[in-house]
């Protein structure tokens, strides 16, 4: 079995009202879905919504913006804090802390470090074939 690696960050919620609202997020990378980091919105404990998206997208947006459609992120400086904005299906954007994810995405690179991400191709697709 392949590592899967798990930490908690807490994010916020820019709402359009101008008060944010803190969330809890469950960041979580398995070898085995080398390309993606897992991002579960927690409410009492519980999963409330989860999204996958693109570890290199990820270490990008820390960089610069990046993402089209349902997806986009960039840097943002809040005062001296530096964060990384993510906005989904352009309604809800989320801020966190960029060296919380930074350290998280430095953990992934060494479990499976950039360019030796591979897919098990045969497992992935008796996976999709028993779902349907």
């Amino acid at each position: 079995m392949k590592a899967v690696l798990r930490d908690k960050v807490f994010m916020r919620l820019l709402a359009q009202s101008g008060h944010d609202l803190p969330v809890l997020a469950q960041l979580t990378y398995e070898a085995d879905d080398p390309y993606a980091v897992r991002v579960g919105f927690l409410h009492d404990g519980l999963l409330a919504a989860e999204w996958r998206l693109s570890r290199e997208m990820l270490a990008e947006g820390m960089r610069g913006e990046v993402g089209i459609g349902d997806v986009r992120m960039w840097p943002h400086l809040n005062g001296s804090r530096e964060e990384l904005r993510i906005e989904l299906l352009r309604s809800a954007v989320f801020t966190v802390w960029a060296p919380s994810l930074r350290k998280f995405l430095d953990r992934t690179y060494e479990e499976v470090p950039a360019g030796q991400e591979r897919l098990e191709l045969d497992a992935f697709l008796a996976e999709v074939l028993a779902a349907g």
